[in-house]
């Protein structure tokens, strides 16, 4: 009769286990970093949003200056955020009623990295820019 022993068996699992104790760390941040991308990208695209929640609103929304307004005031939560994650705005952003935008700058800071953007006027496009600033 053919077959394999017992301590072949032990072997073959215990180079499973260990192939699989080396692999999935990686596979867990990259699963996290894809997370975090999709998240990141539905921050940015909420920014894009606000012209359409200003025309809704009828009124002007503006996501202040950290270091001239209170992050906490109500227009700032326009944008929602996960969980330990900020918005810091270099410069005020503000859209009118009419849907139109400000020229604005900020940074999004999440849990694992800093992420530059720029608004561009009118329309709110929103941007990231490079680590070297293009």
């Amino acid at each position: 009769m053919r077959g394999y022993t017992l301590l072949e068996i032990l072997v073959v699992v215990a180079l499973l286990a260990l192939a699989t104790s080396l692999v999935a760390p990686a596979g867990y941040r990259m699963i996290t970093s894809w997370r975090e991308a999709g998240e990141v990208d539905e921050v940015l695209q909420s920014i894009s949003a606000l012209p359409l929640r200003a025309r809704a609103a009828g009124r002007e929304l503006v996501l202040p200056d950290p270091t001239t307004q209170d992050l906490a005031i109500p227009d700032a939560t326009h944008v929602e955020l996960p969980d330990g994650w900020r918005l810091e705005m270099h410069s005020p952003l503000t859209v009118r009623a009419n849907g139109a935008c400000s020229d604005a700058a900020g940074i999004l800071h999440t849990t694992r990295q800093l992420i530059d953007f720029r608004v561009a006027a009118p329309f709110c496009a929103v941007r990231r820019v490079a680590a070297d600033g293009q």
